[in-house]
Formats: C-alpha cells, sequence, structure tokens
C-alpha cells in the first residue's frame, strides 16, 4: 500500500512538472529540495531525504528507503529601465520603466530512494535546475515602431534535472556516488524584432530569422556527477565533494539566431565542498561552497553589448564574427559564480525540527553588461531562509520552507543604442514538501529531539494549492492582456462528508489594458472565505461548490507613453463563488480542479485551477 501511495505521487510529480522554474543563484536554484532550501540550500555534506541526492549522489546512503513531493510558489519581482527612464536620452529613442507582469510560478520535486542491500544505494530524483522569466507588456526595445509598444517582450526559460544515482558505503566512515544526470530545457523569445531590424543595417546576428517568436523550444542532454562523503570524530564531523560535469545539450534550433554556437546552451560545470557538524545529535550547523563555471559558455559568458554610447557598443559592429549566433556571438557576459551557503537545524522534540539558513552568490552579471541582461535580470545576492519539518506519524513527514532574496540592482549608463539601463528584483520562495518513510535510514530520526510530543490533532484539517490561469472579463478597451497566471493557497475544515469552510489567499496577478497611447496595469489580490459543499460521485470522486466572500485589493498603474506614472490602489469587499472536482489520489492526499467567479466592481475576473490538497 505504501509503494502504492508513492507511485502515485510520483505520477502527480509527472503531470506538474511541466510548470516552468526559476532560481536565485544566477540561474541555478539556491538548493535542491524544500528541506535544503530551509538550510540556505547546503546539501554537500548533509542529506536526509531524496531530493538531497540531486546536491551529493552520496548523501543516498543516509537516506533510507522514502519518497518525496512537493512543490514551491515562486515570486520574483523584476523591474527594468532604459533610456531616460534610467536617467540618461537613448541616441535611438529607446525609453522604458516597467514591471515584469508574470510573477507567480510553481516549482515542483520529486524523489525516491532506497538501500538494495547494506552498502548499495539507489535514487531517482526528479527537480529545477532554474531557469529565466521575464514578461514586459511594455516593449522598451520597440524601435520606430518596430515591434509596437505593446509588443511583449522578454524570455521564458525552464531547466529540468533528472539525476539517476547510485551511492556505495565503502565503510562505516566513507561513501561514494555517482548520478547519470539527464537534463531538458525548454526556452522562447520574444518581442526582440528591433534586432532584426537593425540587422538591415549593421552586424547584429547571423540568422535574423531564428532570432525571437519561434515559440518553445526543446534541448536534451545528459552529464555526470560525482560525489564523496567522509565521516569523523564519532560521526560528529561530516565532510563533502561533488564534482558535476558540464552538461551536453543538444541546440535550439529555432533560436540558432540568438544563442553562440548556432543555439548551444550547455549546462556549466559546477563543484563544491561542504562540512556539516553536529555539537549534539539534534543539532546540524553545515556549510557548503560552490562554484559554478557560467562563463564556459558561450551562449552565457561571451560579452553582450556595453561601452562606449552608439552603434560601436555593439560587439558585432567591429567584429562581425561576434554576431548572435556565432561560435563567438554576442552572449550575457556572465561571470563565473561562487556561492556561499550556511544552514543550521535544530531537533526541538520527537515529531519537530526547525531550521533557518543564509545563501550569498555575488551576481554574474558585470555592470557593464545590462542591455541584453534587462532581459534575465538575476542580480539577486543574499538570501534568508526559515523552515520546520513536521512528523504527524511515522511514516509520514512535512516540511515547509520560506525564502527571501534580498532586492538588488545593477546599472550603467554610455551603453550603446540605449546610453542608460538599469533592473533590479527581489523574490520570495513558499515550498511545502511531504516525504513518505518507509526506512527512515541510519541517522535521520536522533536529529529529532528526545522530548515526547503528542503533537498536533489535525483532524477535519487540509490546506492545499492551486495553479491555473486567471482571466479578466468585460475590460472597456481597445486592447488588452486579460489573461494571466493565477495561483492560490487555502486551509479548510470538513465537518461531514458533505459540508466544509475554506479560507486563504488568493493571487490573481496581472491585467494590462491597452486604449491608444494610454497603458493600464492592475495587479489584483484577495483574501477569501468560503462554505463549500461536497456531493459524492463515488468513494473518491466528488463534485464540489463554494459560496462566500473576498476581500480584494488592487494596484492600479496608469501610463501615457513616456509621460508621468500615475499610480492608485483599491480595495473592498465582493463575492466570490465556483465549482471544482476532487479526486482522492490516497487518504490524505487528494487532486483537484477548479473554476471560481471574483465580482469586482465592473469587472468580472475567472479563476481555473488545478492543485493538490493535504489532509492532515
Amino acid at each position: 500500500m505504501r509503494l502504492f501511495a508513492l507511485k502515485n505521487a510520483a505520477l502527480v510529480a509527472a503531470c506538474i512538472a511541466a510548470f516552468p522554474v526559476h532560481a536565485t543563484n544566477g540561474y541555478f536554484l539556491p538548493g535542491f529540495g524544500i528541506r535544503s532550501q530551509g538550510m540556505g540550500g547546503v546539501g554537500i555534506a548533509y542529506g536526509r531525504d531524496s531530493l538531497s541526492t540531486a546536491a551529493n549522489p552520496a548523501n543516498a546512503v543516509n537516506t533510507g528507503m522514502r519518497g518525496d513531493l512537493g512543490f514551491a510558489v515562486f515570486n520574483p519581482e523584476r523591474h527594468a529601465s532604459v533610456g531616460v527612464d534610467a536617467g540618461g536620452v537613448s541616441p535611438f529613442g529607446f525609453f522604458g520603466d516597467v514591471e515584469s507582469d508574470a510573477k507567480y510560478f510553481i516549482m515542483p520535486e520529486m524523489g525516491f530512494s532506497m538501500p538494495l542491500d547494506d552498502k548499495l544505494h539507489v535514487a531517482l530524483a526528479v527537480v529545477g535546475n532554474g531557469g529565466m522569466n521575464t514578461t514586459y507588456r511594455e516593449n522598451f526595445f520597440s524601435f520606430a515602431g518596430t515591434p509596437p509598444r505593446d509588443a511583449t517582450v522578454g524570455v521564458d526559460m525552464m531547466q529540468l534535472l533528472v539525476p539517476v544515482s547510485a551511492a556505495y558505503k565503502v565503510n562505516e566512515d566513507h561513501a561514494v556516488g555517482v548520478s547519470l544526470v539527464l537534463a531538458e530545457t525548454r526556452f522562447r523569445a520574444y518581442g526582440l524584432q528591433a534586432f532584426q531590424a537593425f540587422d538591415a543595417g549593421f552586424t547584429i546576428t547571423s540568422d535574423p530569422s531564428r532570432l525571437t517568436d519561434k515559440g518553445f523550444d526543446y534541448s536534451y542532454g545528459a552529464g555526470v556527477k560525482l560525489g564523496w562523503l567522509g565521516e569523523f570524530m564519532d560521526d560528529k564531523l561530516t565532510l563533502g565533494l561533488t564534482y558535476a560535469s558540464r552538461t551536453y545539450m543538444s541546440k535550439f534550433d529555432k533560436y540558432s539566431g540568438l544563442f553562440a554556437e548556432q543555439g548551444d546552451f550547455d549546462i556549466p560545470e559546477n563543484y563544491g565542498i561542504g562540512i556539516a557538524i553536529k555539537p549534539t545529535k539534534n543539532l546540524v550547523i553545515a556549510a557548503d561552497v560552490l562554484r559554478i563555471n557560467y562563463n564556459d559558455i558561450a551562449s552565457v559568458g561571451n560579452r553582450g553589448p556595453g561601452a562606449p554610447l552608439g552603434p560601436a557598443g555593439i560587439p558585432s559592429i567591429p567584429d562581425p564574427t561576434k554576431e548572435l549566433g556565432n561560435d563567438e556571438g554576442m552572449g550575457f557576459g556572465w561571470e563565473n559564480q561562487t556561492v556561499y551557503k550556511l544552514g543550521v537545524q535544530y531537533g526541538v522534540n520527537n515529531r519537530l525540527q526547525v531550521r533557518a539558513g543564509y545563501n550569498y552568490g555575488k551576481s554574474p552579471i558585470p555592470d557593464d553588461q545590462v542591455t541584453f541582461n534587462t532581459l534575465a535580470p538575476a542580480t539577486v545576492e543574499h538570501h534568508y531562509s526559515l523552515g520546520f519539518t513536521y512528523r504527524p506519524n511515522e511514516n509520514l513527514e512535512v516540511t515547509g520552507t520560506y525564502m527571501y532574496a534580498a532586492s538588488n540592482s545593477q546599472s550603467a549608463c554610455n551603453q550603446n543604442i540605449l546610453n542608460c539601463a538599469s533592473f533590479d528584483m527581489h523574490q520570495n520562495v513558499f515550498g511545502l514538501t511531504l516525504g513518505w518513510v518507509l526506512d527512515p535510514g541510519p541517522v535521520a530520526l536522533e536529529e529529532y529531539g528526545d522530548d515526547d510530543w503528542a503533537g498536533i490533532n489535525f483532524d477535519g484539517w487540509y490546506g492545499g494549492v492551486g495553479f491555473g490561469q486567471s482571466n479578466y472579463r468585460d475590460v472597456a478597451a481597445a486592447s488588452a492582456n486579460t489573461r494571466s497566471e493565477g495561483w492560490k493557497v487555502y486551509t479548510g475544515y470538513q465537518f461531514n462528508r458533505y459540508l466544509g469552510a475554506e479560507g486563504g489567499y488568493t493571487n490573481l496577478n496581472d491585467m494590462t489594458a491597452v486604449t491608444g497611447a494610454v497603458r493600464t496595469n492592475m495587479d489584483t489580490e484577495a483574501w477569501t472565505l468560503a462554505a463549500v459543499v461536497s456531493y459524492p460521485l463515488t468513494e473518491k470522486l466528488s463534485l464540489t461548490g463554494k459560496l462566500g466572500a473576498a476581500y480584494m485589493l488592487a494596484d492600479v498603474k496608469t501610463k501615457n507613453g513616456a509621460a508621468l506614472t500615475v499610480e492608485s490602489s483599491d480595495d473592498g469587499y465582493e463575492p466570490n463563488y465556483g465549482v471544482g472536482v476532487r479526486y482522492a489520489v490516497f487518504d490524505n492526499m487528494d487532486v483537484r480542479a477548479e473554476w471560481e467567479r471574483f465580482d469586482r466592481k465592473d469587472l468580472d475576473i475567472d479563476l481555473v485551477t488545478a492543485g493538490v490538497a493535504i489532509k492532515f
């Protein structure tokens, strides 16, 4: 029965793994797994869940037999300014001051590990390695009407890793591991037609037809990761080493006129060292140092447009070999990055662990490489995290984490065709993972505290998340981007089989409307409380309906061309209702699909979501 539950968990993860993932150390995640991120991303010398084998395959000797399934809500806030809006007039008339609309994403994760005998252990993980996304509704790269100012500009990249790992315990104190790392990257770019137009008079790209707006393209490849763990001082000190080879990927043929080496975008080599200290059996202090060689990947590390002011600041104009797409073609100019991670974990009692962490990596973007990096502003450097793991019973762990990446900005002037450009970003990450523990491994249980705690009585309670699309209806505008990502997180109580109550937070994301030169953007969120009725069709399948109220908050930003921007806000109580269907995958987990309506003054906002609910 437990193996069947793990199989279903893996199936759910496979269904949601197509969502994009995003990152904070350059374009890498700060750590593999929600538990690791709660400790600043450490994982080279310390890992207790199956997802930690993505950080160091040798961790499999300490994970026992278990499955893990989780997801995080990733909230990057990106802002870019160019030309006069950044402090200097562009000689080509570029301007813009805009925030990225796409602000919320789901990052799924799943893994499984098990021993084959006393020495040999195997593991499989499905994790996001990282990604980049910007969705600017005002095109600051518009030149002479190409493309129109209201054409969306940005990029969307998702990178997924599937490390298949084996670890061998050489003796009581040493273990080695190896992973075959399978990889997929998905990418698209949009709104860069101005560079195609420039190419008619300047040497910009080797293939203008494969530069932008080609839809999603996919790249596949594989690499190898090696790991070692050594335990010393009666297991109070653990050291770890990892090395990940360059992952060679197939080329993005649709974007061979954008990325260097005819669309090549390999995953860079990286390596690190870690240490974990246990002053007492329920206190762990761990640290990692990781080096990521971004500069070795031509499409990422080759220099892009910089100084001086004017066309000469674009490297391909004086030297055509540096045209986009060529072997030496322009890139994002990223430097290699060294990341420092520190985490602490304390076992409070026999059911609860708490943890905290810090992560620092200097931005890989040089200050004079701002032009292309307005599309991928990976600027954040300082990350702070808190987390917990709660054991409601001997076979289940619930792990939660919050990570905050502090705002960091970069800017430069006298840059090529823009003159001045700047961008900044900060991030929030909320994560939740369930661990089904069949065998806790050699040391996991002792890292909880000794004090007995009966735990919390959660009978009847549940919590969940949903992700999907919001749609703003009846918008009075000549042109409107009315569809956007939407998501919600909620908790509820089931009084009986037919009646419950539910409350939570819903983010309806952005609506952009354009009337002539006037652009209006509205960002809407809601706090909800509703009665929920259920009608069982079978033992596992039920129809649901809800009726309640929502406290809605909206931030409105209106801009007329390059004129002054007007900002305002509005709030109020509005009706909220909806219908849905839910299916019990197993006893404590439902998958759900729902439609909801939020009536807001003259707007009807629909939200369609798919998600998961966990019964505590």
